[in-house]
C-alpha cells in the first residue's frame, strides 16, 4: 500500500509528469531470503541525503511510490532521468550525483580489492565511453528481479521483447516490455523451503530452466497449452551429504546427437552436469576442483568455458568434461563467462575486476584485458549473430552496465543506473537489451533498443585486401548473414530497423 511522502520531501513535478503513482512492487528482502554483500553500493536514498542534506526546498530521494512506466518520450531531455528521479528539482543534476557517488564507491572498493590487486592490474584500465550501441528504450517500474546471492546475478531470461522472464522468490514471472502485466510460470512455493529461492534461471528458444537454493530445478516448454505444468527435478541424492547445493548458473545448447535442448547447470557442490530437457535425464557429470560458478559452450558443442572458485579459466571438451587449457589472467575466483556466436570469442570476468577476452584458434594468452568501470561484473553477455556491430556485454554488481565494443575491444557505451542488478539477457534477435534492476525504489525492468542502422556489417574492398576479422562488425559478414543457422531476422528485416514503429496504431 503506498504511504504519503515525507512532509517536505514531494516534488510536485513528479507527480505532473508521471501522473498516477502506484505502490513499490513487493521487496523481498527477509534476511532469511538473502546472502548479503557488504561491498554492495550504498543505497540512493541514503546517498543522497548523505550528500545533500534535507532542506526544506530540497527534495528528498526517499519515495514511496513510483510511476508504472517511464519511457524516452517522458524525460524531457536531461531533466529526468530512466528511473524518474527529477535532479532539477533537487537543485542538482545527475551527473554531479554521480560522479560523488563514483567517488565514494570507488574508494570502498579500493579498500576490498587490494589483496588481489597485482603488477598486472596497473598495466590495464577501463575501456573510453566513446561508443553508441543502445539507448534507453523503457523503465517497467512494478517488476523487481530477486538474486538472493550477492555472487549470482542471473535472474533474467528473455525469448522476444513479449517474455521477459525473471526469478522473484519461489517464482519465474512472465511479463513484457509493454504492457507490464505478470503471469507466474513457475512455481516452487510447494517444493523449496521457506529459506530456499530461486538463483538462477535461463532460456533458448521454447524452453525455460530455473535452479533454486538447494539444488532443485524446473524445465518449463513454452510452446505447451496454457496452464502446462513444469517439469522438476533435483541435482543430488538426498542421502548424500554436501555443504552447499546451490544451482550457481545455467545455460541451454542443443544436444549434437539428439538436438533436444540440453541445460547446463553449474553448482556450489562442485559439479557440472548436463540435463537433457525432453528426458528430464542427466546425461554427464562432472566434477572439478571448487564450485563451478558459470559455463558457457561454444556454438559447435564441442567445448566448454568453466569458472568458478578458482583463479584459473577451464577450456574443456564438453562431451567429457576434461580440461584441455588452463587460462590464467585473472588473481581472484570468477563468476562470469561467455561464447560469441562465431565460435572464436570467449570473454572472463573476476571479482579482481578484470575482463578477459580469448581467441579459440590461440589460447596462449589473451587478446586482451580490461577492469571494469568501477565494480566487479557478475554478468557477461555477446550479442547474437545477426543483430548488427557485435558487442560484449559486461553487468557489474552495481549501477553500470558496459557495452563493449566487441570488433575492437578498444571502446564501449555506459549505461548507468543506481541499483543492484540483477541480470541482463538480450532477445534472440539481438534488438532489445534488458536489464534487472533491484534497487528497491527506483529499480524494475529496463528495455534498452539497438541504435545506429545505417551501415552494414563489413566494408567492401578487394579481396586481395581483406582480413574479415578486422573488417567484419557483426559475427559473419553480410552476405552469409542469410545462410546462418542462428540468425533470427532476414536481409528485409535488417534493413528497415532504423525505423521505430513501436507507436504505430493500426
Amino acid at each position: 500500500m503506498a504511504s504519503a511522502l515525507a512532509p517536505g520531501h514531494t516534488s510536485s513535478s513528479d507527480a505532473a509528469l508521471y501522473g498516477v503513482l502506484h505502490p513499490l512492487p513487493p521487496a523481498l528482502h527477509d534476511a532469511h531470503l538473502a546472502i548479503d554483500d557488504h561491498g554492495a553500493f550504498t543505497d540512493i536514498a541514503a546517498f543522497f541525503d548523505r550528500l545533500a542534506p534535507r532542506k526544506p526546498a530540497v527534495p528528498g530521494l526517499d519515495l514511496v511510490a513510483v510511476p508504472a512506466s517511464i519511457t524516452r518520450a517522458q524525460l524531457q531531455g536531461d531533466r529526468f532521468d530512466h528511473q524518474g528521479i527529477d535532479w532539477l528539482a533537487r537543485s542538482t543534476t545527475r551527473s554531479h550525483v554521480r560522479a560523488k557517488r563514483a567517488e565514494f564507491e570507488a574508494a570502498r572498493l579500493a579498500r576490498r580489492l587490494h589483496h588481489v590487486r597485482s603488477d598486472f592490474h596497473a598495466n590495464i584500465s577501463p575501456l573510453p565511453n566513446s561508443d553508441s550501441f543502445f539507448r534507453f528504450k523503457r523503465n517497467n517500474t512494478l517488476h523487481r528481479a530477486f538474486f538472493p546471492h550477492f555472487q549470482l546475478r542471473n535472474v533474467l531470461a528473455a525469448t522476444s521483447r513479449n517474455d521477459v522472464y525473471y526469478a522473484s522468490g519461489h517464482h519465474v514471472v512472465r511479463t513484457d516490455a509493454e504492457d507490464g502485466q505478470k503471469d507466474v510460470v513457475v512455481d516452487f512455493s510447494s517444493r523449496l523451503s521457506i529459506k530456499g529461492s530461486i538463483t538462477t534461471i535461463a532460456s533458448a528458444a521454447n524452453v525455460l530452466v530455473a535452479g533454486a537454493f538447494d539444488g532443485e530445478y524446473a524445465i518449463t516448454d513454452l510452446s505447451a497449452t496454457h496452464d502446462a505444468a513444469p517439469t522438476f527435478g533435483r541435482t543430488f541424492d538426498l542421502m548424500v551429504e554436501t555443504r552447499s547445493r546451490i544451482v550457481n548458473h545455467m545455460h541451454l545448447f542443443d544436444g549434437r546427437a539428439t538436438y533436444h535442448p540440453q541445460a547446463v547447470l553449474c553448482s556450489n557442490d562442485h559439479h557440472l552436469r548436463i540435463l537433457d530437457c525432453a528426458t528430464n535425464k542427466f546425461t554427464h557429470t562432472f566434477q572439478y576442483p571448487a564450485a563451478v560458478n558459470c559455463s558457457a559452450t561454444s556454438p559447435n558443442g564441442r567445448m566448454r568455458v568453466v569458472v568458478g572458485d578458482f583463479q584459473e579459466t577451464l577450456i574443456t571438451n564438453a562431451e567429457t568434461g576434461q580440461t584441455f587449457e588452463m587460462l590464467n589472467s585473472h588473481t581472484d575466483d570468477a563468476f562470469a563467462c561467455a561464447w560469441a556466436d562465431d565460435g572464436i570469442h570467449v570473454a572472463t570476468a573476476a571479482q579482481d575486476s578484470t575482463i578477459s577476452v580469448w581467441d579459440a584458434r590461440s589460447w596462449g594468452k589473451p587478446l586482451t584485458s580490461f577492469t571494469s568501470e568501477l565494480g566487479i561484473t557478475r554478468s557477461l553477455r555477446f550479442s547474437p549473430v545477426g543483430s548488427g556491430p557485435r558487442v560484449l556485454v559486461a553487468a557489474e554488481a552495481d549501477d553500470y552496465i558496459s557495452v563493449i565494443n566487441a570488433q575492437t575491444f578498444e571502446s564501449k557505451q555506459v549505461f548507468d543506473l543506481f541499483g543492484p542488478i540483477g541480470g541482463i539477457t538480450f532477445t534472440p534477435d539481438g534488438q532489445s537489451l534488458f536489464i534487472a534492476n533491484g534497487e528497491k525504489t527506483f529499480g524494475g525492468i529496463v528495455e534498452l533498443d539497438r541504435t545506429g542502422w545505417a551501415e552494414r556489417t563489413a566494408e567492401r574492398k578487394p579481396k586481395q585486401d581483406i582480413i574479415w576479422d578486422d573488417l567484419m562488425t557483426d559475427w559473419t559478414e553480410d552476405d552469409r548473414l542469410d545462410a546462418h543457422g542462428w540468425t533470427l531476422s532476414g536481409d528485409v528485416e535488417r534493413e528497415r530497423r532504423c525505423v521505430d514503429f513501436g507507436d504505430m496504431v493500426v
